[in-house]
């Protein structure tokens, strides 16, 4: 098993918690802890995604955009993530004062539809009941409190909880009726995350894949939604979970609740292979075909191979190119399983950032190449001609002198600023992610 070496800066349980929450729209996420807590998650949610400025109560009938020189001791001038900056004065007499005095400033100034209050991992340990005081408070707002960070937990435990609290702690009798026919075909999408590197393109292009397929998207939960959506949950036909690390919980209880069926996506869809894969499930479970999205992914084929053997003709690449993949069992089998059986690449270096390792599924993979060593190898050894991951990993890998293309599939990103939406899912993201492979190591010829 890969011993990550970065672990002490991988994203924990509490971003997880953050992000998830912040994925909502409309939604203020009360931080209750020291400023040092919120400084990162508040910049990095400003820019993971396009949404509407929070606007303070409606004066004639107009919204009021907040002022940065509004916001005030909870906000500390920046738009995402205030927080009650507790002291050590607050760590022994307890945080309810404070906790009290963010939640009335909050409801009488901002304009928002649901709160999350989330306990760092030190005023977790004190031990306040918070959902009194937001009871009192909140009389007529939905409110969401998380309790416990997870402490040292990672990222997809503190993003499942968080998703988890918020589908059983709302008043779920304010559920909305569904404003689409009984006849329309609807999913929710589970486990996708604005946290994720191509987030808005990835959710284009899922959304354009199940219109072709005649299937509307109900609530992409989490990833950008409405608290509306929220309240559409129980319409849906069917749970489609994306990310198995980050839906499977929320597909349960939504099943409990409501009895909607999940179809849990056996890989990532990254990939010819996998997005046929899961469109032929959900075509099945809904007795539908869809010929224009045949069409397309025989187009999107015969386009690739025409490209890849272009190179293949003249170099014999991408075949026998190595490849590192650093990120979390979900990516690094779907990017793997891709690379290798249509491209026809080595992995150097597996490199599982999960708390618990490679799964078997990564395990038989690599054994099925003769790839073993490939998960015990080092990070910062790998002499991999690609290298997917992070832009801490590729920087780190760039000190070293080594001639390698490094490929961002995570954050944090080397700030390439990206205007139109990219994905690697879906039948534009398997082109986007080719197009990239073979600038790749055609870069290093």
């Amino acid at each position: 098993m890969t011993n990550h070496y970065s672990r002490n800066i991988t994203p924990d349980s509490i971003t997880g918690m953050i992000f998830a929450s912040e994925g909502i729209q409309n939604t203020i996420v009360l931080l209750n802890g020291p400023m040092g807590c919120r400084f990162y998650h508040s910049t990095t949610s400003q820019f993971l995604t396009v949404r509407p400025l929070l606007v303070l109560p409606s004066e004639n009938g107009k919204e009021v955009p907040v002022d940065y020189n509004y916001l005030n001791n909870w906000f500390f001038r920046q738009p995402r993530v205030p927080c009650t900056y507790l002291d050590g004065y607050d760590y022994v007499y307890g945080t309810i004062e404070k906790i009290q005095e963010a939640l009335i400033f909050l409801q009488e100034n901002i304009d928002f539809d649901l709160l999350v209050i989330i306990n760092s991992p030190g005023a977790s340990l004190i031990g306040d009941h918070l959902k009194e005081s937001a009871d009192e408070i909140l009389k007529d707002r939905a409110c969401v409190i998380l309790e416990s960070p997870g402490y040292s937990s990672d990222y997809f435990s503190g993003y499942e909880e968080a998703a988890t609290q918020i589908l059983r702690q709302l008043p779920w009798n304010q559920a909305v009726r569904s404003p689409y026919s009984a006849h329309t075909k609807s999913v929710n999408v589970l486990g996708l995350s604005i946290w994720n590197r191509y987030y808005e393109g990835d959710r284009t292009e899922l959304e354009r894949l199940l219109n072709l397929c005649g299937i509307h998207v109900n609530c992409f939960l989490c990833a950008g939604c409405s608290l509306e959506d929220i309240w559409n949950l129980p319409n849906a036909d069917l749970n489609l979970v994306i990310d198995p690390q980050m839906g499977t919980q929320c597909a349960k209880i939504l099943q409990q609740k409501f009895g909607i069926p999940s179809y849990i996506c056996p890989t990532l869809p990254i990939g010819f292979q996998a997005v046929e894969e899961m469109l032929q499930e959900l075509c099945c479970f809904f007795h539908v075909q869809a010929k224009e999205l045949t069409e397309e992914i025989e187009k999107a084929r015969a386009l690739a191979w025409y490209k890849i053997n272009n190179i293949y003709q003249t170099s014999g690449l991408p075949n026998g190119v190595t490849f590192t993949v650093e990120g979390s069992n979900s990516q690094v089998y779907a990017y793997s399983r891709f690379f290798i059986d249509y491209l026809g690449m080595i992995p150097d270096c597996l490199a599982v950032t999960d708390e618990k390792g490679p799964n078997d599924k990564i395990l038989k993979l690599a054994c099925s190449c003769q790839s073993e060593n490939a998960l015990k190898k080092e990070i910062l050894d790998t002499d991999a001609e690609l290298v997917f991951s992070n832009a801490n990993t590729i920087a780190a890998l760039k000190t070293t002198g080594r001639p390698f293309c490094g490929i961002e599939i995570n954050f944090p990103g080397m700030g390439y600023t990206d205007i139109i939406p990219k994905t690697h899912m879906g039948i534009q993201g398997t082109l986007f992610l080719i197009e990239q492979v073979l600038n790749g190591f055609m870069s290093k010829i």
